[in-house]
C-alpha cells in the first residue's frame, strides 16, 4: 500500500497525469479518436516444447466503453490493460503461469504524431517490479474491431501494436467534416491556384526589375569610386549623384530604342540622348 502512494505521488510531482477511470471523452486529444467505443483483444501462440505457451492482451482504456463489456476471467474489473500467459502441456489442463495488471489508477501519458496515438500506461506492480506499457493504435476503417497484431518486451516495457478503428479519427474531428466542407474546400483550393498561377507570371518580372535596380546601384556606386579614388566622400557622392541623374534622364530613350530593336524597328535617330555611366 505505502509503494502505490509513492507511485501517486511520483507521478504528480512528475506532472503525469493519473487514469483514475479515463474519459477518453473528455480528453484534448483521446476525444478525436474513436478509442472509446472499441476494446482490443489479441492471442499470441508459440511453441516451447513440450508445451505451448500462450500470451493474451487485453486493452479496454475508456470509461465511457464499460457496459456489457466481456471482460477476460483471469482479469480484473478495473483494468485498463491485461496480459495473461498460459501454458498447455498434452493431456493436461492449461496453467496460467503469469497475470499482469494495469488498473485505471495508473498515470498516463499521450502522444498523437502524424495523427498516430500512443497510450502509454506507467507504473504497473507485477511481483517487485515495476513495469509500463505503450500501445500504439494504427488506423484501419475497415476493420470491424480492433487486432493487436504485435506484443513485444523492451527492457520493462511491453509495446503493443494495435490495427483498426480504435486508432482512427472521429468523423467530427479537424481531419473529419462533411461533403460540403469538402466542397468548400475544393472551391477555396481552386480558387488558390487561379491566383497562384495568376500572380506567379508578375513575380518573376517583379524580381527582374529588382535586380535590375540593385546592380545598376552597385554598378553606379563602384564606377564612381573609381573616379573619385582618392579623394573624399563629398566627392565620391558628387559623382554618385551626377552619373545617376545622367542615368535617369538617359532611361527614356533607351527603353525607347530598346523596344523599337525588339519590334524589329530600326532607329533613324544617334544613340546621342544618353551617355555611358
Amino acid at each position: 500500500m505505502q509503494i502505490s502512494v509513492r507511485l501517486v505521488v511520483l507521478a504528480a510531482s512528475l506532472g503525469l497525469p493519473l487514469a483514475g477511470a479515463l474519459e477518453c471523452s473528455s480528453h484534448d486529444v483521446l476525444k478525436k479518436y474513436q478509442l472509446d467505443k472499441y476494446s482490443s483483444q489479441g492471442s499470441v501462440e508459440r511453441q516451447t516444447p513440450p508445451s505451448t505457451t500462450k500470451d493474451t492482451w487485453w486493452i479496454n482504456p475508456c470509461i465511457e466503453h464499460s457496459k456489457d463489456l466481456e471482460i477476460p476471467s483471469n482479469c480484473k474489473d478495473n483494468d485498463m490493460l491485461c496480459g495473461v500467459t498460459e501454458v498447455k502441456v498434452p493431456d493436461r489442463d492449461g496453467l496460467v503461469t503469469q497475470i499482469i495488471d494495469f488498473p485505471n489508477s495508473l498515470a498516463y501519458s499521450v502522444d498523437e504524431t502524424d495523427n498516430q496515438l500512443t497510450l502509454t500506461l506507467k507504473g504497473a506492480k507485477w511481483g517487485s517490479s515495476t513495469v509500463s506499457a505503450k500501445i500504439m493504435y494504427e488506423c484501419r476503417k475497415n476493420n470491424k474491431n480492433d487486432e493487436i497484431v504485435s506484443t513485444q518486451w523492451e527492457d520493462q516495457q511491453v509495446v503493443l501494436q494495435v490495427r483498426g478503428p480504435s486508432g482512427c479519427l472521429k468523423d467530427n474531428s479537424n481531419d473529419g467534416g462533411n461533403n460540403s466542407d469538402n466542397n468548400d474546400k475544393n472551391g477555396n483550393d481552386n480558387n488558390n491556384d487561379k491566383k497562384s498561377s495568376g500572380s506567379s507570371g508578375l513575380s518573376w518580372f517583379t524580381w527582374l526589375i529588382v535586380y535590375a535596380f540593385l546592380f545598376t546601384v552597385i554598378y553606379l556606386m563602384i564606377v564612381s569610386y573609381m573616379s573619385t579614388r582618392g579623394g573624399s566622400f563629398d566627392d565620391f557622392r558628387g559623382e554618385f549623384v551626377e552619373r545617376g541623374s545622367q542615368f535617369v534622364t538617359s532611361l527614356p530613350t533607351f527603353c525607347k530604342e530598346v523596344a523599337m530593336k525588339l519590334f524589329g524597328q530600326s532607329s533613324s535617330s544617334q544613340r546621342g540622348g544618353y551617355s555611358a555611366v
